[in-house]
């Protein structure tokens, strides 16, 4: 078998690397999303083509023998941005540790040092890859060079060989040269011939072969307009020939061992470890060629204790005296392993035996856990008492809340200690990872302390541990029959609209299928196009609303649709969550996932059925109070964000609006179009809501406009108008901004931390998102704060009073609770009061309150 040989082009990937991957950042600081998309694609080499040579090609510097030629070569180039700079110099420190070898010279480009080596390694009998985004070097491949061409991100890639060259792209390696000659190339600013795109070209050269068989046979090229262009501009067709051709006489000098890795064994752990890329390091580490890498920090001894050495009144003892245990109750084979570390090692407890360790616990000063919420169920079961909780994945969130997922791995990286010992065995395994997690915390918890976060730690994040995992244990009780007759109605209802639509279009087809609708519409209809994609007629949502007057046919197919939607995903979809036991379904609510500190529910997803249709309402109907309840309560939080606004920038006009009990979006109309309170129109005040919640969001005139179907002007307009007469939120929202471009983070009124890698971002559409986040996180996560602080405080009045009534769900704004007749006066009382009144703002927060015999009853 061949040895192989790998070329990359290292100035492309890295480039692409930028683009694809999201902005990234060391503990330093340091720009490393272009590195570690760099890395990763390299890693992907190794695993897929296990090459024993490799080699990175960099562009030197700008100016090479191509601007000698033609001084307004690639001049129409923008400069890398501001956050990828840097990562070139990373990047070439990073590959000089891993012991692979740099290819760069003065006056020439990565392609020509790439196609030097590629042909005159022609002749060692080796397999020859390279790899790049550019399709310049297509005109490299022959039976010996195989050119991996990533097409998306970067690690996606064509395998480029003489056969799928032409398969893909109809033409041979050479006349890659002979395209680019005659179509030119913007990217680079090579002229090519004026009026002559792809196209053209791929005819003119499948026809005469090359650009010298076009000028020989001028007079058979069809079209007089085009045989002039041609004749004009021979002189820059050869010249972008020239430009194109990828050079492989480079002097530079190397042998073929240059290109064997040896990597620097301390530098490259230190460096990645530094980067916060210990995963990477590991994956390097199990080829052959950077074995000798140490990937592994140093182990921790790890020492399993019995139920002899530490019985439960030996642990309860220790536990008085406020030391700290880390308990894991995580799956193992064939049991429910649950395992505590303390100072001198870690006990396996024996399931029959949970009951009295769990009950002991309940006495600690903290135990520390990676799953809060699934051993708040596991100690329900044994005792009413609730365990002092300290979650180490809960505390990584809160220090990250961007990141999506927050393994060992991760916190190992990201607090400095080491992994355990390699586990031979399950419970050993769970062991070493209850003594990895015991050693976590003391640094966890100095982090939250440093960044200000202990307080939301403490008193909202970790209460609402027990309060989350009461409700996934509560459930909510759905009427199976109804749902099944709901579903029989609807899908009868679909099924005669399916009808009804074939009829108007005259023929069958499939509805869901986006290319077959286009086709209806937009040639057989003759509808108006609103919007074309790569594959077609675009047939979305807006698309079909747009086109609402223009036939009967289209509120028909959107009829249709949502019809469809609800029965697979809220009837057929729910349906077989039901528990057969108790009738109820059990979502989970997610405490760690978003970035603004929402809960979020999957399994199903409770926050997100639809209530502003008449068939969305109809689901919740299905949702009942089980056996023993009588009705479901509501309480929902009326405009709690602009309240938030209000008080967080102190605006007088706002907060008297609030304080007087005024509609504040009749006043806002009012105030922006400058009217009487009383001559405000139902349109007006549409828009003002408008303006009132976009602001919160850091809407643009252009998105106003689409929300509201009014002009761009019209748009601007309205927002200046809101800004002169609320000038301190104006004044609020420039603040924030101008806080998160110099700290790069944004905070709510509890302290709750967003990082904002990209405020500072040379990508205007990357830089406007972050400024609109650092606007409407802190109001939009101080809402997230304040339900959560409500929850918990009725969940513990609710166990306090020993009452019967308990919370089911939580929706955006929203407690759901079901509660039996007898208890309802009193618990509305604990809700309206818990709600209104865990916090104190300049403007009065107000509850609403419903209450009936379904959830839709209740809204």
């Amino acid at each position: 078998m061949k040895e192989k040989l790998v070329i990359i082009d290292g100035s492309s990937l890295l480039y692409r690397a930028f683009y694809a991957i999201p902005t990234l950042t060391d503990s330093q600081g340091r720009y490393t999303n272009a590195v570690y998309g760099f890395l990763n694609m390299l890693l992907k080499l190794y695993e897929q083509l296990n090459p024993q040579y490799v080699a990175v090609a960099f562009d030197k510097d700008k100016h090479t023998f191509r601007n000698d030629i033609f001084d307004g070569y690639k001049a129409t180039r923008k400069p890398a941005p501001d956050e990828l700079r840097p990562q070139f110099a990373l990047v070439r420190e990073v590959l000089s540790c891993l012991g692979i070898h740099i290819l760069e010279l003065e006056g020439y480009e990565g392609d020509d040092i790439i196609g030097t080596i590629a042909r005159q390694m022609e002749t060692e009998n080796l397999d020859i890859s390279i790899v790049t985004g550019d399709r310049d070097a297509l005109q490299l491949v022959d039976d010996h060079v195989t050119v991996h061409l990533t097409k998306k991100g970067i690690t996606n890639m064509l395998d480029v060989t003489p056969s799928v060259m032409q398969e893909e792209y109809g033409y041979t390696p050479s006349q890659v040269i002979d395209m680019k000659a005659l179509m030119g190339d913007t990217a680079d600013n090579i002229p090519g011939v004026p009026g002559v795109g792809e196209k053209t070209a791929f005819k003119l050269i499948d026809q005469f072969q090359s650009v010298e068989g076009v000028y020989e046979h001028l007079d058979d090229v069809k079209g007089k307009r085009l045989k002039e262009n041609l004749t004009d501009n021979k002189d820059k067709a050869m010249l972008s020939k020239n430009l194109a051709t990828i050079r492989c006489d480079v002097p530079i000098a190397y042998t073929l061992n240059m290109f064997l890795p040896h990597p620097r064994e301390e530098d490259v752990a230190e460096l990645f470890r530094s980067l916060g890329f210990k995963n990477l390091l590991e994956r390097f580490a199990a080829f052959d060629r950077f074995s000798s890498i140490e990937a592994a920090v140093p182990v921790q001894p790890l020492v399993l204790l019995t139920t002899e050495q530490l019985p439960p009144p030996s642990l309860a003892g220790r536990l008085t005296a406020a030391e700290a245990v880390y308990v894991s109750d995580v799956p193992a084979p064939a049991l429910e392993t649950l395992s505590l570390a303390v100072g001198e090692g870690v006990l396996i407890v024996p399931p029959d035996r949970y009951g009295e360790y769990l009950t002991a616990l309940t006495t600690a000063d903290r135990v520390i856990t990676t799953d809060g919420k699934r051993l708040s169920k596991v100690v329900s079961v044994y005792t009413e008492k609730q365990l002092p909780l300290a979650d180490i994945i809960l505390a990584a969130y809160l220090l990250d809340p961007t990141r999506t997922a927050y393994g060992l791995a991760y916190l190992s990286e990201k607090f400095a200690v080491p992994l355990s010992e390699t586990a031979e065995d399950s419970v050993r395994r769970i062991a070493g990872d209850a003594w990895f997690a015991y050693t976590v915390w003391p640094k966890a918890a100095a982090e939250l302390e440093e960044a200000g976060l202990m307080r939301l730690y403490t008193d909202i994040e970790i209460p609402l541990i027990h309060t989350l995992a009461a409700m996934e244990m509560n459930g909510f009780t759905v009427d199976r029959a109804l749902l099944m007759d709901m579903s029989h109605d609807l899908s009868l209802e679909a099924d005669h609209l399916e009808e009804e639509i074939y009829e108007d279009a005259g023929e069958t087809f499939n509805i869901n299928s986006t290319k077959q609708l286009g086709v209806i519409l937009f040639e057989k209809m003759n509808l108006p196009v609103i919007k074309k994609t790569k594959t077609g007629y675009s047939t979305d949502s807006a698309v079909l609303e747009a086109l609402m007057d223009k036939h009967l046919v289209i509120g028909k197919i959107l009829r249709f649709r949502a019809l469809k939607k609800l029965i697979s995903t809220y009837l057929d979809g729910l349906e077989p969550l039901i528990s057969r036991e108790t009738g109820r379904i059990y979502t989970t609510f997610n405490q760690m996932v978003t970035a603004t500190g929402r809960l979020s529910s999957s399994d199903p997803n409770l926050q997100n059925i639809p209530i502003r249709t008449e068939q969305g309402r109809k689901i919740r109907s299905l949702f009942v109070p089980g056996e023993g309840y009588d009705y479901i309560l509501s309480g929902d939080y009326s405009q709690i964000e602009l309240r938030l606004l209000a008080h967080l920038s102190q605006d007088p006009t706002m907060v008297d609006g609030f304080l007087k009990n005024q509609d504040i979006h009749r006043r806002t109309a009012s105030e922006v179009f400058g009217i009487p309170w009383e001559e405000v129109t139902p349109e007006q005040r549409s828009h003002a809501k408008a303006v009132n919640f976009g602001i919160i969001y850091g809407i643009s005139d252009f998105g106003l406009a689409r929300n509201i179907s009014i002009s761009r002007q019209q748009a601007k307009e309205y927002i200046e108008s809101y800004f002169k007469r609320y000038s301190t939120i104006h004044g609020y929202m420039d603040q924030l901004v101008a806080e998160a471009h110099r700290t790069g983070v944004t905070k709510t009124m509890f302290g709750r931390l967003r990082n904002l890698p990209e405020i500072n971002s040379t990508n205007f559409t990357r830089r406007s998102f972050a400024e609109r986040t650092a606007m409407n996180t802190p109001i939009q996560g101080s809402a997230a704060d304040i339900i959560k602080l409500a929850m918990n405080a009725v969940q513990c009045e609710l166990e306090q009073r020993r009452l019967k009534s308990h919370l089911l769900v939580q929706v955006h704004d929203e407690l759901v609770l079901e509660i039996p007749a007898a208890e309802r006066e009193e618990v509305e009382k604990i809700l309206k009061d818990k709600m209104e009144h865990i916090v104190t703002l300049s403007v009065p927060l107000i509850v609403d309150l419903h209450y009936g015999a379904n959830w839709e009853e209740a809204k």
